[in-house]
């Protein structure tokens, strides 16, 4: 694609010339004195060391959530684990606070004003979805998937190799000269990001609050449709299992990725769709730690099903899960 010039309309289709859109904001020069770049060049490895006091409560559901991850190609299953690994330590809530919020609780008198309210901006981090509406050898203009706002941001040497027509998961970050993709960012093709899109539609994600906060859920999820393939041979059973599973957010994300891989290595036949939603929502809700579980009674009741068949498919499963 051609380089964007000055007098080109902005890509972010505000409708007004690129040099008094975006260029304008890209241009705006860092007030940041010396001290306060050696704090932002400082600021990942000093996150990541403090996140050391918190080993024991982050490793155990690390290790949890990233199992599902291991079907996964190694270089997909590297790129997942990382954005998880962030999402932890910037969205993930410990006793109400995440460990951002708590690193700078305990540093930031030690940082200048300027910086201090640089901080505030990385406090309000949230995983993002994008689709790549331009890019160029400079530039790459991104749109929202949820709130569909877009904006023009300069390429860095992580999003160097990032084209027009994709889609991009990952963090844009702050950063003196404004905001930039990292090195967590994954790029995705086109047909996996849009039946991903889809996926998360029918789950009820629709909005940016919803996808931060389920997004250890849809990483799972995403790792999912990659396995399987936008569309596989059980598509329409998983639909429909789905549409009959009345249950919150959480346990339909937690609910969607489990079963998509279920159906796809095991190729059940599906006799009463009702039965497996009634099984997942007892198994997501009693599995979730922030859930509140419900009785495999209380299941049997609202989906229709016996006691008996939510116990056999709950141990089917289970044992498909720690297989």
């Amino acid at each position: 694609m051609a380089t964007l010039k000055r007098n080109d309309p902005c890509p972010c289709g505000s409708g007004k010339k690129y040099k008094k859109c975006c260029l304008k904001k890209l241009e705006t020069k860092s007030k940041f004195d010396m001290a306060d770049m050696r704090a932002f060049n400082e600021l990942l490895p000093k996150l990541f060391d403090f996140s050391k006091k918190f080993d024991e409560q982050i490793k155990a559901e690390y290790d949890r959530k990233t199992a599902a991850f291991e079907s996964l190609a190694v270089p997909d299953a590297r790129a997942f684990s990382q954005l998880l690994f962030h999402w932890m330590l910037f969205n993930w809530k410990l006793e109400e606070k995440t460990i951002l919020e708590r690193f700078v609780d305990e540093h930031h008198d030690g940082y200048t004003p300027a910086f201090q309210e640089f901080l505030e901006t990385w406090q309000k981090l949230e995983p993002s979805f994008f689709e790549v509406v331009h890019a160029d050898s400079e530039y790459i203009a991104l749109k929202n998937c949820w709130s569909e706002k877009s904006q023009t941001i300069q390429k860095t040497p992580s999003s160097q190799t990032i084209e027009s027509g994709s889609y991009v998961i990952g963090y844009l970050y702050p950063t003196p000269d404004g905001p930039a993709l990292g090195s967590d960012a994954v790029e995705l093709p086109a047909q996996l990001a849009e039946a991903f899109l889809t996926e998360c539609r029918r789950i009820d994600i629709s909005k940016q609050k919803h996808f931060t906060k389920q997004f250890d859920q849809l990483l799972q999820l995403l790792g999912a449709v990659l396995e399987t393939g936008p569309v596989f041979d059980k598509q329409e059973a998983y639909e429909t299992i789905l549409s009959e599973l009345s249950a919150r957010k959480r346990v339909r994300a937690a609910s969607a990725s489990i079963l998509r891989r279920f159906l796809y290595q095991k190729a059940p036949r599906i006799t009463k769709p009702a039965a497996y939603a009634a099984s997942l929502h007892y198994w997501a809700a009693r599995e979730l730690p922030d859930e509140e579980a419900v009785s495999q009674q209380t299941c049997a009741e609202q989906y229709g099903v016996s006691k008996s068949t939510i116990s056999a498919k709950v141990k089917q499963l289970s044992a498909f899960e720690q297989s």
